[in-house]
């Protein structure tokens, strides 16, 4: 990850084939937004499925075209246009054009998007995707359950499981990996 002040880049490849710049912090808005810009591959998937219990999000495509998946209707976003998630909604989305896509995602209110996004960018950077990195994801997602939540059923309970395996393993919770790091380091 790069950072320059006010501006963070997470660069998530090869685990995902995405950049994440955030370039309005929660910190700057008194909480009420956190805006990241998110440039998407070809061809590549974002997060699997998720809701957010408690935030709204809105995407809105700056270059290309991203597929949005909400409670299971697909739909194209093109430059310009702007989709909104509710809480609670489950949604992902998906480059599935030929060209790199690049769209902002605003969480409002922010809650702890950012600290949540860093842990993960922290696990996953230069790794690729394994069981072990999937169980320590979930294990840091198992913290911030006001922020996101895999789907209700199955979803949900697959990743408790996995969660806990990873517990076994010695994977520490969001909050622990957090309270392990300096004030410096939970920013880098």
């Amino acid at each position: 990850m790069t950072s320059t002040p006010g501006i963070d880049t997470l660069d998530f490849r090869p685990s995902m084939r995405q950049t994440m710049v955030i370039t309005r912090a929660s910190a700057e808005t008194g909480g009420r937004i956190s805006r990241v810009e998110i440039q998407l591959e070809a061809g590549q998937s974002g997060p699997p499925a998720h809701i957010h219990p408690e935030q709204r999000e809105i995407y809105t495509v700056e270059a290309g075209e991203l597929t949005i998946s909400l409670d299971g209707d697909s739909r194209t976003v093109r430059v310009g246009e702007s989709i909104e998630v509710e809480p609670g909604h489950v949604h992902k989305f998906a480059n599935r054009s030929g060209e790199m896509v690049r769209f902002s995602a605003e969480h409002l209110p922010a809650l702890r998007f950012e600290d949540y996004i860093r842990l993960v960018h922290r696990t996953v950077e230069g790794r690729r995707v394994t069981l072990p990195v999937i169980m320590r994801i979930l294990r840091i997602e198992s913290s911030y359950g006001e922020t996101i939540l895999p789907p209700p059923g199955v979803p949900r309970i697959v990743s408790k499981i996995l969660s806990t395996l990873g517990g076994l393993a010695g994977y520490p919770t969001g909050n622990e990996l957090a309270d392990s790091l300096s004030p410096a380091q939970r920013h880098t």
